[in-house]
């Protein structure tokens, strides 16, 4: 009996550092980054101009900590990492981002956005790829490129602003719980879920997301070169398809990566066929199966998300 739990526990170990050594690898040979068994990246130096492609699949939330296992989650600051090794990188004369996300929170998504304005200004061209979904924050870090490229079915537009609060103050009074707060100033608790918010707190947060919401709408002004009487009809939170966007000036072609890659290669005046580098491709790791085998999308915004109430780019 005793060997058979020491086989067991060989076997286990053999089959954890398998699946470990898989999700480490980075899939292609010519990707520009591939992590070791420290967690850090060593860094794949083409030989020719190339065209690299950042991948930002999900929603977008700034990472809580640098733990090894968290470093397989959406982060924004990955993602902000990977920007930067691209802006260093000399042989690298564009990049594509493809986006695959409904947006996140305002903060991780303006970091991304300003990430690429220094990508771009060392005189490198950006180009977005559109995949099933890129909407709201997905959008906003869209308007920082030089070029947007949607599928006709791509999901985009969503543009912004949300904030959400549960309200549970009758069921706390049905199950007999009563929440007593300590405060120094009025406003403190006005995200508890144990009591509707008040006239006044209403009011303050309505203030706090038109401050962002406008942040937005100049983004789209400034960046797709649209007059903002037009913007503003098209800021009211609607979703459009990629061949809806490309007829009211949000995109600027139809097509799929292949397409931006070309796009991105014209743009820096790479002649031929531009050499493509992967940036730490999205694959599939545990936290993807745990998502998926997730038996409602409670438990996978419990899983996704611990920080609580914020504000928002995000398709609703």
């Amino acid at each position: 009996m005793k060997d058979k739990v020491i086989a067991g526990i060989i076997i286990a170990t053999c089959l954890l550092s398998l699946i470990m050594g898989v999700m480490l690898i980075v899939r292609g040979p010519d990707s520009i980054s591939i992590f070791n068994m420290n967690g850090k990246q060593d860094v794949f130096i083409p030989q020719s101009d190339g065209v690299a492609v950042v991948y930002i699949y999900g929603p977008i939330y700034i990472s809580e900590d640098d733990t090894y296992w968290y470093r397989f989650m959406r982060g924004s600051d990955r993602i902000v990492q990977q920007l930067k090794r691209v802006t260093d990188n000399p042989s690298i004369k564009a990049v594509v981002l493809r986006i695959n996300s409904p947006g996140g929170s305002v903060g991780a998504v303006q970091e991304i956005f300003s990430a690429i304005k220094e990508i771009r200004a060392k005189g490198k061209k950006v180009v977005v790829s559109m995949g099933d979904v890129c909407a709201s924050g997905g959008y906003y870090i869209s308007c920082a490129c030089d070029s947007i490229v949607a599928n006709q079915g791509s999901i985009t537009g969503s543009i912004g602003v949300i904030m959400s609060k549960g309200n549970m103050e009758e069921l706390f009074r049905k199950i007999g719980v009563e929440i007593e707060v300590v405060k120094s100033g009025k406003y403190k608790d006005m995200g508890s879920m144990s009591r509707k918010m008040t006239v006044d707190e209403k009011k303050l947060l309505q203030g706090v997301i038109d401050d962002a919401y406008e942040q937005f709408f100049s983004v789209v002004v400034e960046g797709r070169k649209l007059q903002p009487e037009k913007v503003r009809e098209l800021c009211q939170g609607q979703v459009f398809t990629g061949h809806q966007a490309k007829e009211l000036g949000l995109v600027d072609e139809l097509g799929d990566m292949k397409e931006a890659i070309k796009v991105a290669g014209r743009l820096a005046g790479i002649k031929g066929q531009p050499k493509v580098i992967d940036i730490d491709r999205p694959m599939k790791n545990l936290f993807d199966f745990m998502l998926n085998a997730a038996p409602s999308e409670m438990l996978k915004s419990i899983i996704q998300d611990k920080s609580g109430v914020r504000l928002e780019y995000m398709l609703r």
